[in-house]
């Protein structure tokens, strides 16, 4: 099971790798997982886009389980109550800013390659095959689109 998500991330880090050096960024970037998700916002969209990403990442995570919803019960995380009401909508509303980032960035990859929406959804649904192809496709960056 370790092997296939391995196997999975070096696809994604392959692609990434070839779509860095596409747009005069150094390949080995694509390796940190991190700093491959900032490089790629700095690529086509922007950094502090990025910074919003991780802080609506953060934020739902945090307030999922500062909700007091969640226990351990035989080594699993289970839900075991409502929670507080206000924590869980400031995790549903981050939990939906984090969603529509997602969204954007897949669209601005698609945009900063010369590519188009139906693009878009490949690098959303089928993100290593669509990584892959822009990576080792015919497609050339051409910056953030706005």
């Amino acid at each position: 099971m370790y092997g296939i998500a391995l196997l999975i991330w070096a696809l994604l880090v392959v692609g990434h790798w070839k779509m860095f050096d596409k747009a005069g960024e150094k390949g080995w970037k694509a390796i940190i997982p991190l700093y491959s998700d900032y490089t790629l916002f700095k690529l086509v969209w922007t950094a502090k886009s990025f910074w919003i990403y991780v802080a609506a990442a953060v934020g739902s995570v945090a307030f999922n389980l500062l909700s007091g919803q969640y226990a351990v019960v035989g080594g699993q995380l289970v839900i075991v109550g409502d929670g507080n009401f206000f924590l869980n909508i400031l995790a549903f509303i981050a939990g939906l800013i984090l969603l529509l980032y997602t969204v954007l960035l897949q669209v601005k990859t698609s945009l900063a390659y010369g590519k188009g929406m139906v693009f878009a959804a490949g690098l959303l649904f089928l993100p290593n095959i669509f990584t892959l192809i822009l990576g080792f496709g015919s497609a050339t960056y051409k910056g953030p689109q706005y």
